[in-house]
């Protein structure tokens, strides 16, 4: 059972979620995209389907279709949708859990609430 979960101009279905890993599918409209955030509970991997997304952990990626980049715990990174067209990919998560961030997100009324739904899930933003 998946569901889907709408964060403005990205959109976040949840394919799997379990303990041991978590498959989302991400879909990011032009222009749209996540700022510098750390992971530090889980190894993520993103696989780029359609459209190009711009990762930068470091070294700027330009993945296209069919590429994929694996961003282990630790690892400060950004990845934004600078192309045209609309971008869709698959984010594995080892182990799993971070679909409850984009659920606690999705009611966030201020950036105090974003801020301590990231701190419960291992993220360090910025």
């Amino acid at each position: 059972m998946s569901d889907t979960i709408a964060l403005g101009a990205t959109t976040v279905r949840v394919m799997v979620a379990r303990e041991e890993a978590t498959l989302l599918e991400l879909m990011l409209e032009p222009g749209a995209g996540a700022g510098p955030h750390t992971h530090t509970l889980e190894d993520e991997t993103i696989a780029v389907l359609e459209g190009s997304l711009t990762v930068d952990d470091g070294r700027r990626h330009e993945l296209a279709p069919g590429d994929a980049i694996v961003l282990p715990r630790g690892v400060k990174h950004s990845f934004a949708n600078e192309g045209a067209e609309p971008m869709r990919g698959h984010v594995f998560c080892s182990p799993g859990g971070l679909e409850r961030f984009f659920r606690e997100i999705a009611g966030a009324q201020s950036d105090a609430d974003v801020a301590a739904a990231a701190e419960r899930a291992g993220l360090r933003l910025g």
